[in-house]
C-alpha cells in the first residue's frame, strides 16, 4: 500500500456559547479546522483533522498549515501509511518544528493503519483500557455569577470533572472558587487552568489561601521553570501544559519531579505516534494524564479519544468532547457522550467520515 494523493480542506468551527476566553485577554469566537485526507492505492482513504486554538494559544497557526502541508506532501506521498515511525523520522527530516502540521498527517495514516488492519486505532495504540472515559468539561473565564452558572449547567448534564478557567485579579479568583466551592458535591475533580498568566508570587498566594480546597493547578506560570520553582512551595498538585512541548521537554519534566499531572493535547506533540510514547513515558511514571487537543471536530476528538480509551483507567485523569462545543460538526461517527462520559466505538481505523459539505475546498491538492 502507499499513498497516491494528499488533499486539505477547512471548515469554521463556532463555539457554542458566548466566548472562549482565558487568561490574558485571549478570547475566541470562531476557529478554522483544518481536514487532511490521505488517498492510497487500494483504495483506502484515511482522514486527520487539526484545529489550533486561536494564533496564540500554543505554537500552532492555522494560516500556516497549508504552507506546511504543502512542504510535507512531497514526503509522504509514495510512502506506505502503515509505518507511521517511518513517516514521522521523514516529516521531521523535511521540516523543523511545525509538530500540528505533522499531526495532521499522521493522524490520517493511524486512521489508514487501522482500516487496513481492520481495527480500530484503540486496539492498536494498546487495547481497550478504558471503555467509560470520564470527560471535564471547561468553564471559560467570565463574570463568577456566569461562571457559577456554567458550572451548574455542565454538573446537571452529568459531568464530575471541570477546568475551571483562572485569571481574573487574584483576590477575585480567590473569593469566586470560595464561592463555587459552596455545596460542592463529593467526587467532583476541579483542575483551576491559568493558562501561564501568574506570577510565582501570585499563584504562591492563591494556592496558600485555598490549600485547604481539593484543586488541581494547571500551568500557573508560563515558562517551565517558573512553575517548577513554585512546585516546591505549591499546596495543590501541579499539572503542566503549554511549557511541554516534545518528548525532551516531557522527559526533563519527569526527571525533575515538575509535575502530578500533563495535558496531553496529540496535534501539539506532532500526532498519535509522538503521543503515544508520550503516554507510556508518564504512565512508566506514575503521572496522570488528560488527553485532548487544543480544539477540533468529530475528527480530532475520535484521535485523541482512541488514545485515551488505551490509556490503563488510573493513568487516565479525564479528556473531553471538543466536537460538542461547537455548533457546527464536520464529521460523522464522533465518539458517543453520555453522562460526562465518553466511548469509541469498534469500527476500523478511527471510525469517524467528514462531512464535506461543510468544508471548503480542497484548499490544497496533491
Amino acid at each position: 500500500m502507499h499513498i497516491t494523493s494528499l488533499a486539505a480542506y477547512t471548515g469554521e468551527l463556532r463555539y457554542d456559547g458566548t466566548a472562549y476566553a482565558f487568561a490574558g485577554g485571549r478570547s475566541y469566537q470562531q476557529f478554522t479546522s483544518t481536514m487532511v485526507v490521505l488517498t492510497t492505492d487500494e483504495g483506502l482513504t484515511g482522514y486527520g483533522e487539526v484545529c489550533p486554538c486561536g494564533p496564540s494559544y500554543m505554537p500552532a497557526f492555522a494560516g500556516g498549515l497549508p504552507a506546511c502541508l504543502e512542504e510535507l506532501a512531497p514526503q509522504v506521498i509514495g510512502e506506505d501509511p502503515r509505518h507511521v515511525a517511518r513517516l514521522t523520522r521523514k516529516m521531521d527530516q523535511a521540516l523543523n518544528g511545525h509538530a500540528y502540521a505533522k499531526a495532521a498527517i499522521d493522524i490520517a495514516c493511524w486512521d489508514l493503519l487501522g482500516k487496513a488492519a481492520g481495527l480500530p486505532v484503540h486496539v492498536l495504540l494498546g487495547g481497550l483500557l478504558t471503555e467509560t472515559m470520564p470527560l471535564h468539561r471547561i468553564v471559560p473565564l467570565a463574570a463568577p455569577a456566569a461562571m457559577a452558572d456554567s458550572l451548574a449547567a455542565y454538573r446537571k448534564a452529568g459531568f464530575r470533572h471541570f477546568q475551571i478557567k483562572l485569571g481574573h485579579d487574584v483576590d477575585d479568583d480567590i473569593a469566586m472558587m470560595r464561592t463555587l466551592a459552596d455545596g460542592r458535591p463529593a467526587g467532583e475533580v476541579w483542575v483551576g487552568d491559568i493558562n501561564g498568566a501568574w506570577r510565582r508570587d501570585q499563584v504562591a498566594r492563591f494556592s496558600r489561601s485555598l490549600q485547604d480546597l481539593d484543586l488541581i493547578l494547571e500551568q500557573p506560570c508560563a515558562s517551565y521553570d517558573e512553575c517548577l520553582s513554585f512546585r516546591q512551595r505549591a499546596h495543590h498538585p501541579i499539572k503542566l501544559d503549554e511549557c511541554l512541548n516534545n518528548i525532551a521537554d516531557v522527559q526533563r519534566a519527569l526527571r525533575d519531579d515538575a509535575m502530578d499531572a500533563m495535558a496531553l493535547k496529540v496535534s501539539k506533540f506532532g500526532g498519535l505516534t509522538p503521543s503515544r510514547l508520550i503516554r507510556d513515558l508518564c504512565v512508566a511514571a506514575g503521572i496522570p494524564l488528560t488527553i485532548e487537543d487544543a480544539w477540533g471536530s468529530g475528527i480530532a476528538t475520535a484521535a485523541y479519544a482512541q488514545l485515551a480509551a488505551s490509556t490503563p483507567t488510573p493513568y487516565l485523569l479525564n479528556t473531553t468532547d471538543l466536537h460538542r462545543y461547537n455548533t457546527t460538526q464536520l464529521a460523522h461517527g464522533a465518539p458517543d457522550v453520555t453522562d460526562g462520559t465518553m466511548r469509541v466505538n469498534d469500527l476500523p481505523g478511527l471510525g469517524v467520515e467528514p462531512i464535506f459539505d461543510q468544508l471548503a475546498g480542497p484548499i490544497l491538492q496533491r
